[in-house]
């Protein structure tokens, strides 16, 4: 098994030269679980498995209907990884990132293998971007703030135009939250209490959303800061226990020293999701729905994600099963995966004699396959050498600025 690489994003340029690189050797993993989940989901919607209205727990198609839990999975990994230099610095009143370093690694993580999926994808399954304006919003990843772009393109590539909205927003709030200045609980407090608010951004705008029946607006960052406040809380959590020397918590300790009742936990909170029958058709939830389906789907993502934070993470079922060299592969090309699956599901859908009818079972077989492949090229070819890029010419210049 070749030697675990930090799952964490190396710390933006800017970070004090004397702060270690933590290691979350889990989130591969959690990030291949993720887009795997997202990928059966879209499979199963060129089948037969979710037609018709939801019946519960008996029914394969409810269990599947709810595995788009991924995105959530994703939206809090990146809560915490991204927050957590920021928050870190702000609490032991080191120099935080700099903002242009980490914009550039973002948008170079985000936009490239975007592209060419994009510009691939609109030639292989004939996608009509519309006009000039449109393609743009589409390369710019704009799509979902207009009614006539939000399903065109790569219709799950909602999520990364949330995403991008994160990471502009991010320093920003890291700015205006650094200006808080007295003792380490202090600074600490602040941010729970940004973070309470956050949380209950996305309830009002949900709840707003639903209410009034609107058909779009539950891809932007407001409608979705829950997901994000949930990592940035536990990044806070672990960079209060750094900064200060005393634990997380004990509901945090007892997370990270068992592990698998997280697990267990978020298994049931699944089985409440799968259980209230969300609407799977053409009939719109209620806000109640909305709200829970919501708050479920955070909590699950929530406590998957602490297993990966907090106690050791050579311990455990779940965590070796992580750790392990084929899941921890697939992690590594996640966002290809994530890029290409559906592409490749709506080619797969019309080779019968590979998928059937198509079946699910196939058809999820040969999409995992495929994609995986294109992944791994994307990620080779592509992704690994542009970020080396970036990461060499912010080495150069702090070299540079040693130097001086």
């Amino acid at each position: 098994m070749p030697r675990i690489r930090p799952a964490a994003d190396p710390p933006p340029d800017g970070r004090p030269a004397e702060a270690p690189v933590l290691r979350f050797p889990t989130f591969e993993g959690l990030r291949a679980l993720a887009a795997v989940a997202v990928l059966v989901f879209h499979a199963a919607t060129f089948t037969t498995t979710l037609a018709g209205e939801s019946r519960g727990p008996a029914e394969l198609g409810a269990w599947i209907q709810n595995l788009n839990v991924g995105v959530s999975l994703f939206f809090v990994l990146s809560g915490f990884l991204l927050f957590r230099p920021f928050v870190l610095a702000h609490l032991t009143g080191a120099a935080g990132p700099a903002t242009r370093p980490y914009l550039l690694r973002r948008l170079v993580r985000i936009f490239p293998a975007y592209w060419v999926a994009l510009f691939v994808s609109a030639r292989v399954l004939s996608l009509d971007l519309g006009d000039a304006w449109s393609q743009l919003r589409y390369y710019a990843l704009l799509q979902i703030y207009s009614g006539d772009t939000v399903l065109g393109g790569l219709p799950h590539a909602w999520s990364l135009c949330t995403e991008l909205s994160f990471y502009l927003f991010l320093p920003v709030w890291a700015a205006a939250m650094g200006r808080v200045g007295g003792t380490v609980e202090r600074r600490a407090r602040a941010h729970a209490v940004g973070l309470v608010a956050w949380y209950l951004v996305a309830v009002a705008t949900r709840w707003w959303l639903r209410a009034g029946e609107h058909a779009i607006g539950y891809a932007t960052l407001p409608a979705n800061t829950d997901l994000f406040a949930i990592g940035m809380a536990l990044a806070l959590a672990h960079s209060w226990a750094r900064a200060t020397g005393r634990g997380p918590g004990r509901l945090l300790v007892r997370i990270g020293d068992r592990p698998g009742l997280a697990w267990s936990a978020a298994a049931a909170s699944y089985l409440l999701a799968v259980s209230f029958r969300f609407p799977r058709d053409l009939r719109q939830p209620t806000v109640a729905q909305e709200l829970l389906h919501q708050a479920l789907f955070g909590l699950i993502a929530g406590l998957i994600v602490a297993t990966g934070v907090f106690g050791p993470q050579d311990r455990g079922w779940s965590r070796r099963v992580l750790r392990s060299w084929p899941v921890w592969a697939l992690g590594v090309v996640s966002y290809g995966v994530y890029l290409w699956h559906l592409t490749v599901i709506g080619r797969l859908s019309h080779h019968p004699e590979l998928v059937g009818g198509p079946s699910l079972l196939p058809l999820t077989s040969w999409a995992l396959l495929v994609t995986t492949t294109i992944a791994a090229a994307s990620w080779f070819g592509l992704e690994r050498p542009l970020l080396r890029r970036v990461r060499r010419r912010a080495q150069n210049r702090r070299s540079s600025r040693v130097g001086a």
